[in-house]
């Protein structure tokens, strides 16, 4: 289920128990914020947001994202969600150079900013 830059923007200022629920919004939150500077948007662009598809679904199993949330995710799920938006910020870097263009995005270094 995709999300869009509201829900994403709701997600990220409200405050929830699990640390990896955390990561991962933050990560959700990082990747957004650079595809609308890289790109015409994220709300555009569908190649990040199928990637984040998995961590959408998953982030929505720890409660009612809207709202603080008290559920949690463990390590090896959020690293399985994680892996597709891995792949697509690899594959675009190369792609886009094809283009004279680039996309960036450091994955691990968003994952570290969360709090």
């Amino acid at each position: 289920m995709d999300m869009n830059q509201y829900d994403i923007e709701m997600m990220e200022s409200n405050q929830h128990d699990c640390p990896n629920v955390r990561k991962g919004i933050h990560l959700l939150y990082r990747l957004m914020q650079a595809v609308n500077e890289q790109s015409d948007g994220w709300c555009y662009w569908v190649v990040p947001s199928k990637a984040a598809n998995r961590l959408m679904k998953l982030l929505r199993t720890a409660g009612n994202v809207w709202y603080d949330t008290h559920g949690t995710i463990d390590d090896a799920e959020l690293k399985a969600a994680i892996t597709p938006i891995k792949a697509m910020v690899t594959r675009q870097k190369r792609i886009q150079a094809r283009y004279g263009n680039t996309f960036e995005f450091d994955v691990e270094a968003a994952l570290r900013e969360a709090n």
